[in-house]
């Protein structure tokens, strides 16, 4: 598995083992044409690289909106389909509240930071 021709305006994605981190810019993930764009990307990860492990670290967002959860629900749909998962860490306040309010907190696999998100991911095998 590579990411060779893969590039997103909203994330850096990096290879950890089998698994990719989407290490998110900082900023406020609202605006709805970034959300449709952001949803292509992540997507694009599963369907045209194949990983079905992904880390989203959203330790430099400080806001997401009811589109940004929609396409990260999408995204945890697809990955347990294909026998993966998605994990979130790094959640500043705001955002793990909106995550609390949405009853997503324990729908998604949430952990503190990224090491702890690497290590939760040798627990999948």
């Amino acid at each position: 598995m590579s990411l060779d021709g893969f590039s997103s305006r909203h994330f850096l994605a990096d290879i950890v083992d089998d698994a990719v981190v989407a290490s998110f810019h900082p900023g406020i993930l609202d605006e709805e044409g970034n959300v449709e764009l952001l949803g292509q990307s992540l997507f694009q990860l599963v369907d045209h690289h194949r990983f079905c492990r992904i880390i989203v670290d959203l330790s430099e967002i400080s806001f997401v909106s009811s589109s940004v959860l929609g396409k990260l629900i999408s995204l945890h749909r697809k990955l347990h389909r294909a026998g993966g998962g998605l994990i979130l860490c790094g959640l500043q306040e705001p955002v793990e509240m909106v995550l609390r309010r949405s009853n997503l907190l324990d729908y998604f696999q949430v952990v503190p930071g990224r090491d702890a998100a690497l290590d939760f991911l040798k627990t999948m095998d």
